[in-house]
């Protein structure tokens, strides 16, 4: 029953309404002036930097600090990145959809201590010189194996897979059984095209954080060459310190570093975003 005529705001919800707004205007500036602070000061040459440390009005635009960037193996180590971030990415994918697939079988045998035993993996860690013996006892050292392998599978996102999948009707997988569909047929023609959106959403979180990834670099990697771009950034920034007494004369170059390190994941989000949202939601279910 409408309560006035049509098209009617009541006074409570004009108060709403601009409350919501407000606060949005409020949240959009708390997330998008520190990221233009970062790209002005970026741009910024060092005596301005040099007096102000952060800058959000431009005055005056220079781009030696990338020029310098990429005059120091930043394409070798872009490189490396994508070749390392790529190939981690689709194998931990690989690895999370199929067993997120079994996992989410009810006729699983041994289903509770399955998972129980994956969710003990988040809670129990055996910490850095373990897990460097194990990575030197496979012979992975100064290898790119060694930033595939060991963090092939998040537990979390293995745990968004299988609830997403255990969301999907079973009488749909059924009936494909019925049809004589294989399991790997019903995986990759039924599974995988429902699970677009979760699959979206995992992927971005595996590939941030293979390309993200720093320590573990540093701790496997020896050869220079091998050296991914957060290690490359890194380094940069340390020749710079050491280099430069005036740690405020250095902030453009910092700043450009993160713009640098930030712009691949900018280029891949927008992409997959219409089915980050929902991909989550579902996912975070519990069955």
């Amino acid at each position: 029953m409408n309560s006035g005529p049509v098209g009617y705001v009541s006074v409570g919800r004009k108060i709403f309404n601009i409350s919501n707004a407000v606060f949005l205007f409020i949240v959009s500036m708390v997330v998008l002036i520190p990221l233009l602070m970062v790209i002005v000061t970026s741009l910024s040459p060092d005596a301005v930097v040099a007096r102000e440390e952060y800058v959000l009005i431009p005055r005056g635009i220079t781009f030696d600090n990338y020029i310098r960037i990429f005059k120091s193996g930043y394409m070798s180590a872009f490189i490396n990145s994508i070749l390392v971030t790529v190939a981690a990415t689709a194998v931990s994918m690989l690895l999370t959809v199929v067993m997120g697939y079994a996992m989410a079988q009810k006729d699983l045998i041994g289903k509770k201590f399955l998972i129980r035993f994956v969710v003990a993996t988040m809670v129990l860690d055996a910490g850095i010189i373990p897990f460097y013996m194990v990575v030197k006892n496979l012979g992975l050292i100064d290898s790119y194996l060694a930033l595939i392998i060991p963090a092939a599978i998040s537990t979390y996102n293995l745990i968004l897979m299988k609830n997403y999948i255990s969301s999907i009707p079973t009488s749909i997988i059924e009936a494909a059984r019925i049809d004589g569909c294989s399991e790997l047929g019903i995986l990759f023609k039924i599974v995988l095209p429902i699970s677009i959106p979760i699959i979206a959403a995992i992927t971005l979180f595996y590939a941030v954080s293979h390309w993200n990834s720093y320590l573990n670099v540093v701790i496997f990697i020896n050869d220079s060459s091998k050296y991914t771009l957060q290690v490359l950034l890194r380094q940069l920034v340390y020749q710079s310190e050491s280099a430069i007494s005036s740690a405020s004369a250095l902030n453009n170059f910092k700043m450009a570093v993160m713009i640098m390190t930030m712009i691949p994941v900018l280029i891949l989000y927008p992409f997959i975003q219409k089915y980050f949202i929902s991909g989550i939601m579902l996912g975070s279910v519990k069955e």
